[in-house]
C-alpha cells in the first residue's frame, strides 16, 4: 500500500494540474494552453506509474522477495524521454508552457512536505477512506483483564 504522503502528492498533482489547465485554456493562446495541458498530463502519468513501481518495489522488499520493479524504472524513463521528445518536436506547443506544466509535481511535493512538517506529531491523517481502520464492533481479545 502506498504511503498517505505519496497519495496526497499524486492528488495534489491532479488538482493543481486541473486548475492550471483551466486557467491556461481560459486566458492563454492555444500553443501555451496546449503546452500546459501536455506537460501536466505527462507529469501526472509519470507520477502515477512511479508510485505504482515504488509500491511494488517496497512491498517486494518488505516481503523479502527480489522483484523486478527496479528493472522497470529504465523502460519508464526511456518512455518518458520519448514522450517528451515527441511532444516538443511534433506537437504545436509552447515549450516553456510545457515545462511549467510538467513542473507541477515540484509544487505538490513542497505543499505535502510543508503540510507534513506542520502537522502535530501523532496526528495521523489518512490519505483516503481506504486507509482508515475498519469500523464496527470488534471481538474481545482473549487476553483482556476484567
Amino acid at each position: 500500500m502506498a504511503s498517505p504522503s505519496i497519495r496526497r502528492i499524486e492528488r495534489l498533482n491532479y488538482g493543481i494540474g486541473a486548475i492550471m489547465i483551466a486557467a491556461g485554456a481560459l486566458t492563454q493562446p492555444r500553443a501555451i494552453a496546449l503546452g500546459l495541458a501536455v506537460g501536466v498530463g505527462l507529469t501526472c502519468l509519470n507520477f502515477f506509474v512511479l508510485r505504482k513501481l515504488v509500491v511494488k518495489w517496497t512491498g517486494d522488499a518488505a516481503a523479502g522477495r527480489t522483484g523486478s520493479a527496479q528493472l522497470l524504472m529504465l523502460p519508464k524513463m526511456v518512455g518518458l524521454m520519448g514522450a517528451v521528445a515527441v511532444a516538443v518536436l511534433v506537437l504545436p506547443i509552447d515549450v516553456i508552457a510545457f515545462t511549467i506544466g510538467y513542473s507541477i509535481f515540484l509544487i505538490s511535493i513542497v505543499v505535502e512536505t510543508t503540510y507534513s512538517a506542520l502537522r502535530p506529531p501523532g496526528d495521523v491523517v489518512p490519505a483516503s477512506p481506504r486507509d482508515l481502520p475498519p469500523s464496527g464492533p470488534t471481538e474481545p481479545s482473549e487476553h483482556t483483564h476484567g
